[in-house]
């Protein structure tokens, strides 16, 4: 076993522990799989770094397959973003085609074979690329804040205390990372009437201890949301529910049409009625 074989199995072990460790420092993880061209031994290493951001989001590129593990904070960040930063560095991935300037500086070592029929309709862009495939969708800038939200109401829904706090952090983020520039015209209206509020409810909410008083909380925050669920256009009808009995009548947002009450929890369960269905 020569001194070469073990320095090659020392670098990946520990590329690797990195990346593992990278892993662990995100919250609220998702992960995906995803094909990017790149063909030289440098492909990794820059892909890496135009992917990677420090509790965020960590890419891990294998050369052979030419395959990113991408794993990042849905609160903070998207797919798309990660890809599209990925293109920009040079590499066309299953999201975007890179734009010509960024390929040719890649040097002739690391130029990999482009899909020719696509790469030609492309050819005058100066700029990243269109999707060409729906395999990853753009998403929605208030997608993450509902996503948050609806994992909140679950958990008041099992009355679980760690999870209501895990989550109502996570909200309280979700809503300081909307990126106003790319809401539409009138979502943007709207989270400039509803934002300082519902940034300020979350925080609240953090701070309380007592389930009764976090509902109330809740209660405040889906009130407040209801309004930016009106102007979202997400890909999924959302219902507005209702409970006559909670703290003078109370209201929270839904993905399911079935009654599922969080300030009851199981002691109520089914209590209340749908108000309105807001379409996607």
């Amino acid at each position: 076993m020569n001194f070469l074989y073990l320095l090659m199995m020392g670098s990946s072990f520990f590329l690797s522990s990195a990346h593992s460790n990278a892993q662990k420092s995100i919250k609220n993880a998702e992960n995906l799989e995803v094909s990017v061209k790149g063909s030289c031994p440098d492909a990794k290493q820059l892909i890496e770094t135009a992917g990677n951001l420090k509790n965020t989001a960590a890419v891990h590129f294998d050369l052979s397959s030419q395959t990113a593990r991408i794993t990042y904070d849905s609160t903070k960040t998207s797919s798309d973003e990660i890809l599209k930063k990925i293109a920009l560095a040079g590499f066309d991935n299953e999201a975007y085609f890179a734009p010509d300037d960024a390929f040719e500086k890649l040097g002739d070592a690391c130029r990999y074979i482009r899909d020719k029929a696509t790469a030609a309709a492309h050819k005058s862009n100066s700029h990243i690329a269109e999707q060409h495939t729906p395999s990853v969708q753009k998403q929605n800038e208030l997608r993450p804040v509902f996503d948050v939200y609806f994992k909140l109401k679950d958990a008041f829904v099992q009355g679980n205390a760690s999870e209501i706090q895990q989550y109502a952090v996570s909200l309280n983020k979700a809503f300081q990372a909307v990126d106003m520039g790319k809401l539409s015209h009138e979502a943007h209206t709207v989270w400039m009437q509803k934002s300082k509020q519902l940034i300020s409810l979350t925080k609240q909410l953090t701070a309380e201890k007592n389930i009764d008083k976090q509902r109330k909380t809740f209660a405040g925050i889906s009130e407040e949301l209801y309004a930016l669920a009106k102007v979202a256009k997400l890909d999924e009808d959302i219902y507005y529910q209702t409970c006559p009995m909670f703290n003078g009548g109370s209201q929270w947002l839904s993905k399911e049409e079935s009654i599922k009450n969080p300030f009851y929890g199981n002691k109520m369960l089914s209590c209340g009625s749908t108000v309105e269905k807001i379409k996607k």
